[in-house]
C-alpha cells in the first residue's frame, strides 16, 4: 500500500472535521445575527415608546400614566441590557467558533498537501521505475542482438 493511501484516511478525518467545525461556524453567525436584529428591534421599540412618551407628556398625563410609563421603559430597558450581553456572548461563541474552524481548515489543508506531494512522489517513482525497466529491457534486447 502507497504511503498516501496510508494517510488518506488521516486526511478524510481533517477534511470532515473542518466541514464540521465550518457548520458550527455559520450557526453561530446566524445566532450571532439573530441577537443583534432582536437588539436592534427592542432598541427602535424603546425609542418609539419614549416619543409616545413625550407626546402624550405635551397633552398632559397623570401621575399614575407617568409611573406606567416609565416601570414599562425600565422594563424596556433592562431588556436591552439584557440583549446586549446575549449579543456579547454570541459574538464570543463567533469568535471560538471561527478560531477553532481556522485551526482545522489548516490541519485539513496541510494534510491535503502532504498527501499531494506524497502522490506526486509516488508518480515519479513509478515512472523512473518504469523507465529503469523500460532501460533494462533495451539493453538486454541489444546484449542479445549482438
Amino acid at each position: 500500500m502507497p504511503p498516501s493511501d496510508r494517510f488518506k484516511p488521516i486526511q478524510k478525518i481533517a477534511s470532515h472535521r473542518e466541514r464540521k467545525a465550518a457548520a458550527a461556524l455559520g450557526e453561530s453567525l446566524k445566532q450571532r445575527e439573530a441577537a443583534q436584529l432582536r437588539l436592534a428591534e427592542l432598541r427602535a421599540y424603546l425609542d418609539e415608546y419614549l416619543e409616545r412618551f413625550s407626546r402624550a407628556a405635551q397633552n398632559g398625563l397623570s401621575s399614575n400614566q407617568v409611573v406606567e410609563y416609565q416601570v414599562f421603559i425600565s422594563k424596556l430597558e433592562s431588556a436591552i441590557a439584557e440583549q446586549e450581553k446575549i449579543v456579547m456572548q454570541s459574538q464570543a461563541n463567533c469568535d471560538s467558533s471561527k478560531a477553532t474552524w481556522r485551526g482545522r481548515y489548516t490541519k485539513s489543508r496541510a494534510m491535503d498537501s502532504a498527501v499531494d506531494r506524497m502522490q506526486a512522489r509516488e508518480a515519479k517513482d513509478a515512472e523512473r521505475k518504469e523507465q529503469s525497466e523500460s532501460d533494462e529491457r533495451s539493453q538486454r534486447v541489444r546484449d542479445g542482438d549482438g
